[in-house]
């Protein structure tokens, strides 16, 4: 049976909903608000993703917590959990780590050397040499607002601030608000 379509921009919305329905009208929200009015509506899944880049297998949840070796220490390493696997755009897949990359959570030389194994082994969710950031930007923002949307759900159900981690994914949505919408081919929003 055929798989899935992969459920980023889905995800993303519903994260964004979740900290609506969890703060409403609070005024922590608007950094992240502003960030996620910036993306394009696909991904905001208010329209259809572009068709230019939408027919590959996408784990749906990629960061380095999925990567693991087995058997520990030397075995290969092993992607996990795949619950959220469908067809997609394989931006999607890096959005994350683009992400803490990009907020300052993935060191400079962590994000190279992934980035480097990812092309070299043929990843397809960037071009194999050049900047990848026309093909990441909008993933990876949308990642941000993500994490941050979620941050804040939580910290409302907590009852406690966000901590310095949640913080900098907060600011960096405050950051995208003030870039241009996007870098990406497709339709505008």
């Amino acid at each position: 049976f055929p798989l899935p379509p992969m459920r980023g921009p889905a995800k993303a919305a519903r994260a964004v909903a979740r900290m609506r329905a969890a703060r409403p009208g609070d005024p922590a929200l608007l950094p992240v608000l502003a960030g996620w009015r910036t993306l394009p509506a696909w991904a905001r899944d208010e329209a259809a993703p572009p068709a230019l880049r939408s027919g590959f297998l996408c784990h749906g949840d990629l960061h380095l917590g999925q990567l693991v070796r087995h058997p520990v220490p030397d075995g290969p390493w092993l992607l996990i959990d795949v619950d959220d696997a469908g067809v997609g755009d394989p931006a999607w897949d890096l959005a994350r780590p683009a992400a803490w990359y990009a907020a300052g959570l993935l060191a400079p030389e962590d994000w190279s050397v992934f980035l480097h194994a990812y092309r070299s082994a043929g990843g397809p969710a960037v071009p194999a040499d050049g900047d990848p950031w026309p093909v990441l930007d909008v993933p990876a923002r949308a990642l941000t607002v993500q994490t941050a949307a979620v941050a804040l759900a939580k910290c409302a159900a907590e009852q406690r601030e966000p901590d310095a981690h949640e913080q900098l994914m907060i600011e960096s949505c405050a950051r995208i608000a003030t870039l241009p919408p996007e870098l990406t081919p497709g339709p505008a929003s």
